[in-house]
């Protein structure tokens, strides 16, 4: 929480200094992407189990935020402080079901006698405050390399019910299936393009990897370090 308030007054400061020295730019970014949950297993879960989750896993349609504040200390390097939502995690493939179901909230055995199909979501809510240097590489390129650290603030799972009368039903709720790493680290790497610039702002699109250095969960024995890849893209002014 500390830390969160003193980027918070960073900005602040930023954002007043910035009408007198245009060496700082105040900009926004949204980053659409796909992320998955990338297994580790500490060897005490068997192959074919691993294996079997490997298999049914795959990524989710995800999405993070951030403002941030850039620094340029010359023509060709830029550092950047943000501050922002981060959301990752993993979906399974969608599965036959059997007529029998449990319900997800109360463990309860159901008849279900039109389901046809399930697919489990599991999503992480975080905060995260990235730190970057950029390098311009010519008139619109850049290259960007970074961390973040990160703030677990909340662990959902979804179970999605796909019936075979074509409706479908969706229960989320809170994940305390294991031991959530409340904090937590990513290396961040893109390549950039300004494709608008203008006296009052900038437009800008890049690929965009994230990979967390440490799995979600403190303990569990089939771990998942996440990894997001999408298209990042913003303004700066």
């Amino acid at each position: 929480m500390k830390t969160t308030i003193a980027v918070i007054l960073f900005f602040l400061t930023c954002m007043n200094y910035q009408a007198q020295e245009h060496k700082f730019e105040l900009g926004l970014s949204i980053f659409p992407n796909f992320s998955l949950g990338i297994i580790t297993n500490d060897g005490s879960v068997p192959s074919e189990v691993e294996s079997g989750y490997r298999d049914i896993e795959i990524a989710k349609p995800s999405i993070s935020s951030n403002i941030f504040v850039e620094y340029s200390i010359n023509e060709k390097s830029i550092i950047g402080l943000g501050m922002g939502y981060q959301n990752n995690g993993s979906r399974t493939k969608k599965e036959d079901a059997m007529v029998w179901g449990i319900n997800p909230i109360t463990d309860e055995a159901y008849l279900e006698p039109n389901l046809a199909q399930v697919r489990n979501i599991y999503s992480h809510h975080n905060i995260e405050i990235p730190i970057y240097y950029k390098h311009i590489l010519g008139e619109k390129l850049f290259a960007l390399i970074g961390v973040s650290s990160i703030l677990n603030i909340s662990s959902s799972s979804t179970v999605i019910q796909y019936h075979s009368n074509g409706s479908k039903k969706r229960n989320t709720w809170e994940d305390n299936s294991t031991d959530f790493r409340k904090f937590n680290f990513s290396g961040n790497i893109g390549f950039g393009y300004d494709y608008l610039n203008t006296d009052k702002l900038s437009l800008f699109v890049f690929p965009y990897f994230q990979y967390g250095f440490l799995g979600v969960s403190k303990t569990a024995p089939l771990n998942r370090n996440f990894l997001s890849i999408g298209i990042s893209t913003g303004i700066r002014f």
